[in-house]
């Protein structure tokens, strides 16, 4: 019985800690995430929304392959090239009225995430919001823009990824 009321006092301990930690880094997912924002809408309301799925994998898998500051930043680097790519390709064919051009459109704008996945599995800079992130780029009209805002927050998650790495913990 004694054996039995530890164990159950040691997994109560392991829930309660897991508890501080998901709360501690839901907030920090907040934080960061706010203070992109913020600075996006200072430079004239960019948003990147697969920063929301990059800062999950950074806070609640901190320790795994895809949130390392290598595979975030040479993630987005392959999104951005196959991204920029189709945006140019997109921009081109816009407007342009030929049999099918609809699905052309469709077509380039999908090219986008395949190409990136091409390019990061091809060079194992595996980061699956970044995928997201050449969808997104693929319509956009202002690419580069787009591109320095996302920059400017990865860099960000990088750093604060850096700082608090040993308090951070695998959520799931």
């Amino acid at each position: 019985m004694a054996e039995e009321t530890r164990k159950h006092n040691q997994a109560e301990g392991v829930g309660i800690f897991m508890l501080k930690a998901q709360i501690f880094q839901s907030l920090l997912l907040f934080m960061c995430v706010s203070s992109i924002l913020m600075l996006y809408s200072a430079l004239g309301g960019i948003f990147v929304a697969s920063l929301g799925a990059s800062g999950f994998i950074l806070f609640a898998t901190p320790h795994t392959n895809s949130s390392q500051s290598r595979n975030l930043a040479g993630g987005y680097l392959c999104g951005t090239a196959a991204g920029i790519l189709s945006s140019l390709l997109y921009n081109q064919v816009t407007g342009l009225t030929f049999p099918g051009s609809e699905y052309a459109l469709v077509f380039i704008c999908a090219a986008a995430p395949a190409s990136a996945m091409l390019l990061m599995t091809s060079t194992n800079l595996i980061h699956p919001p970044a995928a997201a992130f050449a969808l997104g780029l693929s319509i956009e009209p202002y690419p580069i823009q787009t591109t320095i805002a996302a920059v400017v927050g990865v860099i960000t998650l990088c750093l604060i990824r850096a700082v608090l790495s040993k308090y951070l913990k695998n959520l799931i």
